[in-house]
């Protein structure tokens, strides 16, 4: 799917952001609903919603937008 860049017009390609963690492990970005908690080991988001990050880059001005749809 692609999309049109709202700063530029150029065309947006779908992708996404990667994380590391605990060092080597690599994940997705995900939204997690509610404020920002911390724990002692890292933030609180048990229980929370939890949603995968689309992410779409322009070709042309380089401009991300990321989204994160309902599964």
């Amino acid at each position: 799917m692609s999309k049109t860049c709202p700063k530029c017009s150029g065309r947006m390609e779908q992708g996404f952001l990667l994380e590391l963690k605990d060092g080597n492990q690599k994940a997705a970005t995900e939204w997690i609903e509610g404020a920002v908690e911390k724990a002692w080991y890292g933030l609180k988001i048990k229980g929370k919603k939890r949603l995968a990050v689309e992410t779409f880059r322009c070709g042309r001005c380089t401009y991300l937008e990321s989204y994160a749809p309902e599964a």
